[in-house]
């Protein structure tokens, strides 16, 4: 048994991406033009140059960039934090399964309640769990001796207990994702683990050598692209009931958002990823969105 305080321990490992992304998406955006039908994909030919800038700003079909596959394997996530992943459309997940073996526990506890009271009564419901668990499937080494089989006695894990999980999405997928994942105000375990997601492609794709420059424009547009949904406008759009735009990282959009976070339920300083966000301020300042340094120091006035 294993206690993780925190999302600090969370990574990301990059199996597989597209490789030389430009010369598909030259491929496919060509055939609406029957005279550019054989033109060979060249990086340094101005016309292919210019026609894949306009496809990534949308003056040109954007289609063709969903032809660029990520697959990646989100490792040490909380059972939470795959409920909420699984909910993305248009993506293929195979998780870590539960059942064919004992598991050890290694459970995730948020930092607000590593820091609170209740920390020592979690610890022991935790150690509780893994005791009652290994009691259940001891003698499950044959079917002569099965006690409670593995599939079972899962039901009595800890939903904070970790799992790795594999994806497959395109690339304006993952974007779209970040677009809500990375907002403040109503997420918290998988806003972190999309944060190193992001970084660590980011790093791969640029240290690939293989990689031609019309390729790297791809991709860097693209992820540098990357944020929650209204911070081109510098504006937040958040009016969900729990915390509205209370971290108040960009002011509000309208009249809704403010509504909302005037009449939100819960104090933002009591989340979990309030707490994590100043951690990442002083360990990992690399995750940091543009202006969320400014507002972590406004929280300290």
């Amino acid at each position: 048994m294993s206690i993780q305080n925190g999302y600090k321990g969370i990574d990301v490992n990059i199996i597989s991406y597209t490789k030389h992304p430009a010369k598909i998406v030259w491929d496919i955006l060509k055939q609406t033009w029957l005279d550019l039908h054989n033109v060979e994909y060249d990086p340094e030919s101005e016309l292919i140059q210019s026609f894949i800038k306009d496809s990534l700003s949308r003056r040109l079909n954007p289609v063709t960039m969903e032809t660029i596959k990520i697959q990646m394997t989100f490792k040490g996530i909380s059972r939470v934090n795959l409920a909420q992943l699984t909910r993305h459309r248009g993506w293929i997940f195979n998780s870590e399964s539960q059942m064919p073996q004992s598991v050890n526990h290694n459970v995730i506890i948020p930092l607000s309640i590593v820091n609170s009271e209740y920390y020592e009564r979690a610890v022991n419901l935790i150690e509780e769990s893994q005791k009652l668990y290994n009691e259940m499937v001891l003698g499950n080494e044959s079917k002569e001796t099965t006690n409670i089989p593995y599939q079972d006695a899962r039901y009595l894990l800890i939903h904070g207990q970790t799992a790795d999980i594999s994806a497959s999405f395109t690339l304006p997928q993952f974007i779209n994702a970040l677009g809500m994942r990375l907002e403040n105000n109503t997420h918290d375990e998988i806003n972190y683990m999309f944060r190193i997601a992001l970084k660590n492609l980011r790093e791969q794709v640029n240290e690939d050598k293989e990689l031609d420059k019309l390729d790297l424009l791809i991709y860097n547009t693209l992820l540098n692209s990357a944020d929650v949904f209204g911070a081109t406008r510098k504006v937040g759009t958040c009016y969900d009931a729990m915390f509205g735009n209370s971290m108040k990282r960009f002011p509000d959009a309208d009249k809704f958002v403010s509504e909302a976070t005037d009449k939100c339920l819960f104090n933002y300083k009591k989340l979990a990823w309030y707490h994590e966000l100043k951690r990442i301020y002083k360990e990992e300042p690399e995750l940091l969105l543009p202006g969320e340094k400014e507002m972590i120091e406004s929280w300290e006035e």
